[in-house]
């Protein structure tokens, strides 16, 4: 058993809480018992367990094992070629969250400019491109001729070049920001990506969507405005997939593939469970598509800071209010969850939520300041069942299950900048998954499952 005592639940101050066989099974104040674990919350907020509706883990595991090539980490050319050049090792080189903002389109010719004697790899920050120099491109035998651009090959790449990742290092990262699940947002997972996921992530709830070849989940639809699918076959695809009971997760980053999207959706027919991703660009003309489709929107508030002060330099001003709305989703009864789409936006729900709420962007810009959505629905993004972003929040009480969070201060404390560091303990059914430092805890450090 587990005894959280003294904390601050749905506003109510010394509250304990009892949790056993992954459930919660008393609140109120409890006398502890013989050999229980306690924690003592001295009055933090216990909240449910965050649930990050949208990231990619493997390739975040990979992510945290790269070296970082965009904003705001690395801002112009001479700052790239340093940051390629003390990168550790002494073999293939793996770059990560590359924007044209730093040195231009890369290509191979400007990358052996940059490193030559090394094989190096960098991902754009969309997650669509790679950039290989020369003696990468040998490495995996690509043409001579080849210019180093690879376009939606990671799978391919993938199968070229052994990763290096700590899967435990990643679901510990997770667990320290609160997080007790996740759904992985990546088109290709198959049934042996997702049995490979659930033993990778110990330390949260795994939701997977992927390809045709997975049983349930949703089914994750990748669009590219200008490299679009026939009508007929992406219709034929949803319909399928909806045949099959699962629901459809479609990407959309502009909005044209939100409006392409929406309308063979409407032609297909929905199912519950049908899922937007990001619609990063939504007009009014697509908020009623958005509306009359009764499909869930999973947006990235994240990308407001870590990518706002390009959006306001470089998409025209009359859209400003369209980008990664909030309030205004609500308002037009969308059902809204939250994702950080990790490792292409930050592993942290709490960035995402301060953003949600401030709309400030990394230099303290504002994008949509009337799209703002208050604390507590800022939370309630990370806070509904794993396979219903948008829908009821989970709560603390008797018969929940046991995926917490606790903070190490009072909401109304907690509420006012919404941080990371204020996570004191996650609990995963009942099994505490992270423990701050100064959490007064009666079991031994070794009793925490570190992955």
């Amino acid at each position: 058993m587990l005894l959280i005592r003294n904390a601050e639940v749905e506003g109510v101050s010394g509250v304990d809480v009892r949790c056993r066989d992954g459930r919660i099974v008393e609140t109120g104040r409890i006398v502890a018992a013989a050999g229980e674990r306690l924690l003592e919350a001295d009055g933090g907020a216990l909240l449910p367990g965050l649930h990050d509706h949208h990231l990619h883990f493997f390739a975040l595991a990979a992510a945290l094992r790269s070296v970082r090539c965009g904003p705001p980490e690395v801002g112009d050319a001479a700052a790239l070629s340093t940051a390629l050049r003390h990168a550790p090792g002494d073999g293939w080189i793996r770059g990560v969250g590359y924007h044209e903002s730093v040195a231009g389109r890369l290509d191979r010719e400007r990358l052996d400019g940059l490193v030559a004697d090394r094989p190096v790899r960098i991902q754009h920050r969309s997650g669509k491109m790679w950039f290989v120099n020369t003696a990468a491109a040998r490495a995996l035998g690509l043409a001579p001729d080849s210019n180093g651009r690879l376009f939606r090959r990671d799978r391919w790449l993938g199968t070229r070049v052994d990763g290096d990742v700590d899967v435990a290092a990643t679901t510990r990262l997770l667990a320290s920001r609160g997080v007790t699940g996740f759904t992985d947002a990546t088109p290709h997972n198959d049934p042996a990506a997702v049995r490979d996921l659930l033993a990778a992530a110990p330390l949260q709830h795994v939701v997977a969507m992927g390809d045709e070849s997975l049983s349930e989940g949703g089914l994750k639809i990748m669009l590219d405005d200008f490299d679009l699918p026939g009508i007929d076959a992406l219709r034929t695809r949803m319909a399928g997939a909806h045949d099959a009971g699962r629901p459809v997760a479609v990407h959309c980053v502009t909005r044209t593939e939100l409006v392409f999207a929406l309308s063979t959706l409407l032609e297909a027919g929905t199912l519950t469970g049908d899922r937007i991703e990001h619609a990063s660009v939504a007009d009014a003309a697509s908020m009623e598509l958005l509306a009359q489709a009764g499909v869930t929107v999973v947006t990235q508030p994240n990308f407001i800071v870590e990518r706002g002060d390009r959006y306001l330099a470089e998409v025209p001003a009359s859209d400003h209010a369209h980008l990664y709305r909030g309030q205004g989703f609500l308002d037009a009864g969308i059902p809204l969850g939250g994702g950080t789409d990790a490792p292409f936006g930050e592993a942290d729900p709490w960035l995402a939520m301060r953003a949600a709420v401030t709309r400030e962007t990394h230099t303290g810009g504002v994008l949509g300041a009337s799209e703002a959505l208050t604390p507590e629905r800022a939370l309630a993004l990370f806070t509904t069942q794993p396979d219903d972003p948008g829908g009821a929040t989970r709560r603390v009480r008797v018969g929940e299950a046991a995926d917490l969070c606790l903070l190490d201060r009072s909401w109304s404390d907690a509420r006012v900048a919404l941080s990371r560091d204020f996570v004191a303990a996650t609990v995963l059914a009942g099994k505490v998954t992270f423990a701050s430092e100064g959490l007064r805890d009666t079991a031994a450090a070794s009793d925490i499952d570190d992955g």
